[in-house]
């Protein structure tokens, strides 16, 4: 199979790195998550399944979710095994590039044509020619259309049924395909390393056993769809994770919130910003929708078609899913970008948050009962649902909660490390309470690039009594220290701080800063022993994966942590987990009597989160912010206007994407896993003519070569 993507194999790279290596040896495995949007790499302790290091590539490309396999963060975890002397001694891949064949397209093919003559020789044969198929063609011959012609014309179906069959091969049969190009793209990669491929929900849910500290736990993993799964359920027990209850597409709680959150006018990623406008709207939507979504007594989430809801055909292609009906439309119509908001907006928002919190907490209670284990861990990018998670956490009957601070498709990279580590060690299962995996910045490094920038900038006697102080008179202050955060939230290391005390305080980040939605709360990060004075949380809560209510004393000292439904996003900070993030905060409670702070990311809108001392300096010389602590140094931008000078939105966030291209990280970084080739997109329109030329075709499937093929 000819292969667009030619690169040195990693061997070639890093030597050291790879030979003599073995899965019985002591060194690190390597985990990918190359399945879609939030790629990433992680390497693992082999032999204790603890996280060496693990980074996503949009925190390298400066491109939000990105869709690239993830050749930065690769080199990147390589090249941190070397530092420590450590050798790589397998690889793991959160996917199973048959499975959009043999789940979804077999059961569409089950749902359309049944036991119809002809539809069990038509599966067969398509799972046979899978490993050599070329991309299938409704548009224009090739052999797997010739191929799958002729299995067709054997299919006793109707042309329609044809049709729609053909449509949907175009579609399932040609994800497989693309999944198997990029399998092979990552063999030639890691020629000669041991590779393991996940099921993308397996991964998601070792990510959630194997640091959730619960020796026996029900799993639950939630996203939009792996493969094919949607909701799954596993058993943890005794280091093994077992499979007790799985929901396919298209029934999926993760895409009806995203069409929800399009139809509000943002796109993928922008879920959490739906999560806030729920806040300021009453669910009066609620009794509309609610019809359109069940769970079943083995864990299963169920969608219907409703008034509201239909499930049909995506258009122009040969995918399907459960879309809001046109008298949802009528009723609510499509929100554009740049329209205002409403309040009908807001309502609807928290229609769809009350109804996705209602199906959580009725998916626990199922799970628990299937499983007999009142532990509860997630993962899945729904777990990123605060409200969610706090909603299962208080009333669905479970003991304890941990949620993977990566609960999304970034997190699968360490997921499917640890379970390959899994199938040979026993691996200590500690409860997870700091995700600092990243990159580290070290005084070194942010005293040269400081000096090398012609930065003016001090050294205090202590960095956070200096914050504290810029804090507590109301000034904003970028904080970057030690480690990176792995995940979607900023927890201490790469930070923007300021009062939560002051009442306009959120509104001046908002606008000042941020420049995002007005509607957007900020979270406040207060040391553990104090979290239940202000909020009605006992729990820790060390990745602000919980919202909860906000108690009295909260409301009146700490009104800009305070959402406008009472809630807020907790962070609990403990000595242990973050000691640098804890004095600080204990120093600015010495001065204030707050044991809290505003902790938002270090980004402006449309940035990922900054990770290195360079990126740090370019974002906060963008950035109105008064003040950038980096490690121990102090950095005021009153001092430093004329090394900052001003520049347009977008040629700033090119700064950090043009470093990342320099780096030349060959052909592999072209790789868009988010791109379609041609034979997926526009093929509707030629479905019946493919059908009703099929008496035309040769009987049988002409043998000889497969054409060439390429990842797109």
């Amino acid at each position: 199979m000819k292969n667009l993507y030619k690169t040195p194999k990693l061997s070639d790279i890093y030597p050291s790195l790879v030979y003599g290596a073995s899965m019985s040896d002591s060194g690190v495995i390597l985990g990918l998550n190359a399945f879609g949007h939030d790629s990433a790499a992680a390497i693992i302790d082999s032999q204790t399944g603890q996280v060496v290091f693990a980074v996503a590539e949009e925190r390298l490309s400066n491109q939000k979710h990105d869709w690239h396999y993830p050749i930065g963060a690769i080199y990147e975890c390589c090249q941190q095994a070397i530092r420590l002397g450590m050798r790589l001694r397998g690889v793991a891949v959160n996917f199973l590039y048959e499975e959009f064949t043999t789940k979804t397209l077999f059961q569409e093919i089950n749902r359309l044509a049944g036991s119809a003559l002809g539809v069990d020789e038509l599966k067969s044969q398509l799972l046979s020619h899978l490993p050599n198929a070329v991309y299938f063609s409704l548009k224009e011959e090739n052999p797997t259309s010739r191929f799958v012609s002729n299995l067709l014309n054997q299919c006793s179906v109707s042309e329609e049924v044809k049709a729609t069959l053909a449509l949907r091969i175009s579609w399932y049969y040609n994800w497989s395909i693309k999944y198997r190009l990029i399998e092979e793209t990552i063999r030639e990669q890691f020629h000669g390393i041991p590779i393991h491929f996940v099921n993308h929900h397996l991964a998601h849910a070792a990510s959630a056993y194997y640091n959730c500290g619960f020796e026996n736990a029900t799993i639950l993993v939630i996203d939009g769809s792996g493969e094919s799964d949607t909701v799954t359920v596993y058993r943890g027990e005794s280091n093994r994770l077992e499979l007790v209850s799985r929901t396919g597409w298209p029934h999926s709680l993760g895409i009806f919130y995203l069409f929800a959150t399009q139809h509000l006018g943002f796109g993928l990623g922008d879920e959490y910003k739906v999560m806030g406008m729920s806040a300021y709207g009453t669910p009066r939507y609620f009794d509309l929708l609610q019809d359109a979504i069940s769970v079943s007594k083995d864990a299963r989430l169920v969608l219907h078609a409703t008034d509201y809801q239909d499930l049909k055909g995506m258009s122009g292609i040969g995918h399907f899913a459960f879309q809001f009906s046109d008298r949802l439309k009528d009723l609510l119509p499509v929100r554009r970008k740049e329209d205002p908001f409403h309040q009908a907006h807001f309502d609807f928002a928290a229609s769809i948050q009350k109804l996705t919190e209602e199906a959580g907490v009725s998916l626990v209670k199922q799970a628990v009962r299937l499983t007999g284990f009142d532990q509860v861990a997630i993962a899945g990018g729904v777990g990123l649902n605060g409200l969610m998670n706090e909603a299962i956490r208080t009333t669905s009957g479970c003991s304890d909660l941990f949620v993977y601070p990566a609960a999304g498709d970034d997190g699968c990279a360490v997921g499917a490390a640890q379970w390959l580590a899994a199938k040979t060690k026993q691996l200590p299962n500690v409860r997870l309470k700091s995700c600092y995996f990243g990159h580290d910045v070290t005084d070194e490094s942010q005293e040269s690039i400081l000096k090398d920038r012609g930065i003016q900038f001090s050294r205090p006697e202590s960095i956070h009594s200096q914050i504290a102080m810029a804090l507590s008179d109301g000034k904003i202050v970028a904080r970057c220290n030690g480690r990176a955060e792995f995940g979607p939230r900023a927890l201490g290391n790469r930070s923007i701080l300021a009062h939560p005390g002051l009442k306009d305080m959120k509104e001046t980040l908002n606008l000042r800063v941020k420049h995002r939605e007005q509607f957007r709360p900020f979270a406040p990060a207060c040391l553990q022993e104090k979290v239940s004075k202000y909020f009605n949380m006992e729990h820790e809560s060390p990745f602000m994966l919980l919202i909860c209510k906000a108690k009295q004393l909260a409301h009146e000292q700490i009104p800009s942590v305070v959402h406008e439904d009472g809630t807020a996003r907790v962070q609990s900070v403990s000595r242990v987990s973050n000691p640098d993030f804890y004095q600080l905060i204990c120093e600015f409670e010495k001065r204030t009597g707050l044991p809290v702070v505003l902790n938002t990311s270090f980004n402006v809108n449309g940035e990922t989160i900054v990770d290195t001392v360079q990126d740090a300096v370019d974002s906060f010389g963008f950035m109105d912010i008064d003040f950038l602590a980096i490690g121990p140094y102090w950095v005021s931008k009153s001092e430093n206007l004329e090394r900052f000078p001003s520049m347009s939105h977008e040629d700033y966030l090119e700064i950090r994407r043009t470093r990342y291209n320099d780096r030349h990280l060959g052909s592999y970084s072209e790789i868009d896993i988010s791109k379609f080739d041609s034979a997926f997109l526009d093929v509707e329109r030629y479905a019946n003519e493919f059908v009703r030329k099929l008496h035309t075709n040769e009987p049988e499937f002409a043998s000889g070569s497969i054409a060439s093929c390429t990842i797109q």
